[in-house]
């Protein structure tokens, strides 16, 4: 189903009382206007600041509810993901207004790995890096995938100075005599 269309509202269990809750007239995503508005939630939240409803007598996230009727079945091991939210634009983490949005036509479900890296993680931000901190490309002969963290990327450029300044530092703390670096 695309963002744009107008999704069945009624949702088993819970009917039509979720819609009370939201506001179809919020704001527009700045990184994705074609979304069309946010729908805000004004009831209750969980701690990270999600919309939450009762069902059967049990507290469940509003997307986890609403998005089976909507979209269908949510795929094991994966999530729902807010389309709206843009870690570029929003950096609140507990406090992005996007968490709060009950509009299902922003949200998809996705592998929890992609979720992730949408969000502003220091582990996504890292990962969405095109250059070191020193300004280094993380491309091609200059980026190291180490074979025992995959999931971590060095620079190589970076990872040569710091051995050069390890081995200077080493020469010198020896007395100039180089007996850490087994050159005696």
């Amino acid at each position: 189903m695309s963002a744009l269309a107008t999704p069945t509202l009624a949702v088993p269990v819970v009917g039509t009382r979720w819609l009370k809750r939201v506001d179809m007239a919020g704001t527009v995503p700045q990184h994705a206007p074609e979304l069309g508005p946010c729908w805000p939630t004004n009831g209750p939240t969980n701690s990270k600041g999600y919309p939450i409803i009762s069902v059967g007598g049990k507290t469940k996230l509003l997307h986890l509810v609403v998005y089976p009727t909507v979209h269908g079945p949510i795929p094991p091991g994966w999530e729902v993901d807010h389309l709206c939210h843009h870690p570029d634009y929003c950096k609140k983490k507990a406090g992005c207004p996007h968490r709060r949005c009950g509009n299902p036509g922003h949200w998809r479900a996705v592998p929890q790995e992609e979720n992730n890296l949408r969000s502003g993680s220091v582990t996504a931000v890292n990962a969405r890096k095109d250059e070191c901190i020193r300004g280094h490309p993380l491309v091609g002969d200059n980026l190291i995938v180490r074979a025992d963290r995959p999931e971590h990327r060095e620079c190589r450029e970076c990872r040569r100075l710091r051995r050069a300044m390890a081995a200077a530092l080493d020469v010198a703390t020896a007395g100039g005599m180089g007996e850490q670096l087994g050159l005696l």
